[in-house]
């Protein structure tokens, strides 16, 4: 089963490796910017007065230096976090809502979703979904979660982003600890990498044949 997974992702790089109009548009815009590089201030994506925090707990500010997956405006009202994941990044922008509900850090669950994505590097690839996160309302616990609008066209990559999104927890800042945010979506977007030639690639599928 696992062989043919791996069949069925490395055709489906192969197809997007020949595919080279909008996805080729869509990787130059996205080359990783690095975090220290700050450029001219843009309102934030989420609406004027939303406050943004990154991966590490930290406040930042919406820039033209930062990734343009993170500048753009948000057209979901319900979109409270970006995600950003690479085999050797991990990036989250809160984009809203930060006065009522925060993500925990989680340096090592952020490690473990970076790793699940190298045994993909194979060819250069992006690809980005939806997900819908339901916390219970009582307890503020993952009660609930689904892709929403779109989903990763690889499923293993899907698979990886849910798994990613499932193991988050949240802190509610209401007086008394009770949820009040319990339905949003969490934005992300998976870059790949080749550190393997077309022919390689090629070869490993007639191996797994």
């Amino acid at each position: 089963m696992k062989s043919k997974v791996f069949v069925l992702l490395i055709l489906s790089v192969l197809f997007q490796f020949q595919c080279k109009s909008a996805e080729t548009t869509v990787e130059s815009t996205e080359t990783v910017v690095p975090e220290s590089k700050i450029g001219t201030l843009l309102p934030p994506p989420g609406g004027e007065g939303e406050i943004m925090w990154n991966e590490k707990g930290e406040e930042v500010v919406n820039h033209t230096g930062d990734l343009p997956f993170f500048q753009k405006k948000s057209e979901h009202p319900n979109e409270l976090f970006r995600v950003y994941i690479a085999s050797d990044e991990y990036r989250v922008r809160q984009i809203r809502s930060s006065d009522k509900i925060r993500r925990k850090v989680d340096f090592g669950g952020d490690e473990l979703s970076k790793e699940e994505l190298k045994r993909y590097d194979l060819l250069s690839f992006i690809d980005d979904g939806y997900v819908s996160v339901g916390l219970n309302s009582v307890t503020g616990k993952l009660e609930a979660i689904s892709f929403d609008r779109r989903v990763p066209r690889i499923n293993d990559i899907a698979k990886i982003i849910q798994n990613d999104a499932s193991r988050w927890n949240y802190e509610h800042l209401s007086k008394d600890g009770t949820p009040i945010v319990t339905k949003f979506i969490i934005s992300y977007q998976v870059r790949l990498y080749p550190n393997k030639t077309r022919e390689e690639v090629k070869q490993m599928l007639q191996k797994k044949k």
